[in-house]
């Protein structure tokens, strides 16, 4: 059966690569640990490392293509097989929601020296360059006095935080900072909002699937991804915040899509306040019932090697086969040199008690009348799936077999239909 090789994410806001170098070629035969290809970034050259033992049976970009992260560069399967047509351009990459696994070996310097200004990391530039701010002019605080993110973000004027206008949505560089832009499109918007320990960057591989043309947008918790140096001292500061969010990107009326942590305030916004929540898409949600795995969330925060990382990360999947091996390394490639751990354990002490939660989003889904969808995994072993037992009448409740706390991941496909039926029934 064929497989395959992933362009891989390395760091949560890399979205794709320029390939640079194809090391192998058509009926070549490879095995784990080969080093396949060289893409490189605007933030560092890297290796794309084999996973699979076969032969290659096709090659989907050539040198000098742009691959969009978590899409086929190649394909491996046995010698002879034939893989589905797929051109070489990479607009027509098959889309693969992290079917399968992949590494790659990362030359990616934390710090990056800038001409005339010292040093400064990857992420601190684009913030500076998107907020129309010289690099060269904002004090460092970071190792060796190197500009990161955190640094851009005290300087950043305070006009930039005014509220923006929904035209303003589909240009990335005038979203505010903990926003982005995943697909252009017409009608309401369709927010994405991820679970804890994860960042925006999660949604792009499913947001592939979506067969919608409304613009998909998606945001960062407090103390995670680029709002790592937000916070909040509750649930009911966490809402608050992602509110204030939204109302400064200018939205009002909109569709929210949202996992586990996510999915809960998502059902907060939809249940009362200001905003005109379209539908309402629930996965896998937290605040049904007071019960979570706290060794998960305590192994998760603590875990300082792939291997330690990887080990608690499976427990998120019904088939750890499933979960793409980039996965792991982008995951700890974010928390080096930063204070993401420390950030999201912050929110964990906010919203957790050991095995407990300490907020409840019952009444807000009874609040709310618009279209609403539950889905969860009947093997999730982070949130006990009978939680979703006992919702109102008017909620839809998908129970899915073998599938564990990513529906997104391990039933990517129905779970985008499901999705896409939501909004449209709203109108």
């Amino acid at each position: 059966m064929a497989r395959p090789i992933l362009m891989p994410q390395v760091g949560q806001d890399l979205t794709e690569g320029k390939v640079v170098a194809i090391k192998v070629k058509v009926g070549d035969s490879v095995k784990k640990g080969d080093i396949v290809a060289e893409v490189e970034s605007e933030k560092a050259s890297f290796d794309v490392e084999c996973f699979e033992t076969g032969t290659i049976i096709e090659i989907r970009h050539a040198v000098g293509d742009t691959a969009t992260v978590l899409q086929p560069l190649m394909m491996v399967g046995e010698a002879g097989e034939v893989a589905a047509a797929a051109p070489l351009a990479k607009s027509t990459a098959v889309p693969v929601a992290a079917q399968a696994v992949v590494s790659t070996s990362v030359a990616v310097p934390s710090m990056h020296a800038t001409a005339g200004s010292g040093r400064s990391s990857p992420l601190a530039r684009r913030l500076a360059s998107e907020a129309g701010l010289d690099i060269r002019h904002i004090p460092g605080t970071g190792p060796g006095g190197a500009v990161v993110m955190k640094d851009v973000e005290a300087f950043r004027p305070a006009a930039s935080a005014s509220p923006l206008s929904f035209a303003a949505v589909a240009a990335p560089g005038q979203l505010p900072l903990g926003f982005k832009s995943l697909q252009a499109g017409t009608g309401d918007p369709v927010l994405f909002i991820h679970g804890f320990g994860a960042d925006l960057s999660a949604w792009r591989p499913f947001v592939m699937l979506m067969n919608i043309a409304n613009p998909l947008l998606a945001l960062d918790l407090p103390g995670h991804g680029l709002s790592q140096n937000a916070t909040a001292d509750s649930f009911a500061g966490l809402v608050a915040h992602v509110r204030t969010q939204i109302e400064a990107a200018g939205l009002t009326r909109l569709h929210l899509v949202a996992h586990s942590l996510g999915a809960a305030v998502a059902a907060e916004l939809a249940g009362g306040g200001t905003l005109d929540v379209r539908s309402l898409t629930l996965i896998a949600p937290a605040g049904l019932g007071p019960k979570v795995n706290g060794d998960y969330v305590e192994g998760f925060l603590s875990a300082r090697t792939d291997a330690a990382l990887k080990a608690w990360l499976d427990v998120l999947v019904h088939d750890p086969a499933k979960l793409p091996g980039a996965l792991v390394r982008a995951t700890m490639a974010g928390r080096e040199g930063t204070g993401l751990a420390a950030a999201q354990a912050r929110i964990a002490a906010a919203v957790f008690a050991g095995s407990t939660q300490l907020f409840s989003i019952r009444e807000a889904i009874s609040r709310y009348q618009g279209p609403v969808r539950t889905v969860v995994g009947t093997d999730d072993r982070i949130i006990p799936p009978d939680h979703a037992g006992t919702l109102p009448a008017h909620v839809a409740v998908h129970r899915l077999p073998q599938v564990g706390h990513l529906p997104q991941l391990e039933a990517a496909p129905l779970l985008a239909r499901l999705v896409c039926e939501t909004v449209r029934s709203a109108g």
